[in-house]
């Protein structure tokens, strides 16, 4: 049989276009915040590791570090001194420790008050819930000062004593409300 220079470069043509839209590329990491205020005042913020203080948006790339609160509410400060903060970290699985573990995504509430440990104060109900494939929970509303108002909460000076929700999944956010 012989080939024409028309029907070779069709018969290519052809073969790269499949080629190409059989390949499978890998989905860039991002993970979405959202920040929801039911205070009436104040303004919903957080900031994570390396980064300033923000609202509501997407994260490019791994969380870590993560701290939420209602700035200018009350007598709350910066990085949510004197106030409750939800305390997070939403990184892909296929990040690992230095062990070789694959990481989770994690937050929990934060009412220590230790020295050092930020003064976080009980001011205003706050609740996490995950929002991502298969990384759908959180642990309940923070409606108080104590384990039982306040699930997983850090409390206290105890900073051994919480219990952080976590689950294992890709691109995970989270929707923090106040109030």
């Amino acid at each position: 049989m012989l080939l024409t220079t028309p029907t070779v470069l069709l018969a290519v043509a052809s073969f790269a276009a499949v080629s190409q839209g059989s390949v499978i590329k890998a989905r860039a990491e991002t993970h979405q915040v959202t920040l929801v205020n039911n205070c009436g005042s104040g303004n919903p913020v957080f900031l994570y590791e390396g980064n300033d203080k923000q609202g509501s948006g997407t994260v490019s790339g791994p969380l870590r570090g993560g701290v939420a609160w209602m700035d200018s509410y009350g007598d709350c400060q910066s990085s949510g001194v004197n106030c409750g903060i939800v305390e997070f970290t939403l990184i892909n699985e296929s990040n690992l420790d230095p062990n070789g573990n694959p990481y989770q995504n994690s937050a929990d509430y934060s009412l220590l008050t230790g020295d050092g440990l930020g003064n976080h104060q009980f001011t205003y109900n706050m609740n996490f819930d995950f929002n991502g494939d298969g990384c759908n929970k959180g642990p309940g509303a923070c409606t108080g000062n104590s384990a039982a108002q306040c699930p997983g909460a850090y409390l206290g000076s105890a900073t051994e004593g919480g219990a952080p929700t976590q689950c294992v999944a890709d691109n995970v956010g989270i929707t923090i409300t106040f109030c």
